[in-house]
Order: structure tokens, then C-alpha cells, then sequence
């Protein structure tokens, strides 16, 4: 019974912290904003796009080799994005053209 509760809490902590150190990264929108507006993250972070505003929102990148548009995002919705190369890109929503941010990947 022990055995199994230490394999139980050891695949927890493996699926918690996925690959070595990566981490999850959580971006809110709230007001049409994001929070933060800046973000420091490590090759293999998870960025975590949550809608946490009353509004729909459809996040997008241009920035070269980043691309991608998430499409609409309604409220309460979560996307994840692996971040697997490093540089710095911005994030913007089409539908509230003054909502951006950048993100920073090491």
C-alpha cells in the first residue's frame, strides 16, 4: 500500500513539473488587457493564455517564426502554447487592437 502511494505522489511530481524545470506560465486577460504585459520565460515553458475578462478575445502573433492565431477565445477559455524556441515575440488580440504584450523566451 505504501509502494504504490510513493509511485502515485513520484507520477504527480513528473507530470506537475513536465520536462527538467520547465514550468507553466499563466497570462491573463482581464479588462482587455494581459497581466503582465511582460513575460520572462525558459525554452520548454508552457505559456497558459486564460480569458479571464467578459469579453471574447482572439490572440495572435505575426512575429516572425512564432505565428499563430488562437482564434476566439471565450470567456473562461484556456490555451496552451509549448514554447520551443527562444527569441522574443509580441501577443496581440485582433479583436481589441490595444491589447499587447511581449513575451521573452531563453
Amino acid at each position: 500500500m505504501r509502494l504504490l502511494a510513493a509511485a502515485t505522489i513520484a507520477a504527480s511530481l513528473i507530470l506537475s513539473t513536465g520536462a527538467a524545470g520547465a514550468a507553466e506560465l499563466v497570462i491573463s486577460q482581464k479588462k482587455k488587457r494581459f497581466d503582465p504585459k511582460l513575460l520572462n520565460a525558459k525554452l520548454g515553458d508552457t505559456l497558459v493564455l486564460v480569458n479571464d475578462d467578459r469579453y471574447a478575445h482572439n490572440l495572435f502573433s505575426e512575429t516572425p517564426g512564432f505565428e499563430f492565431n488562437v482564434r476566439k477565445q471565450m470567456p473562461g477559455d484556456t490555451h496552451r502554447m509549448a514554447l520551443d524556441k527562444s527569441g522574443k515575440f509580441e501577443i496581440r488580440c485582433v479583436i481589441h487592437p490595444r491589447m499587447s504584450m511581449t513575451v521573452i523566451v531563453e
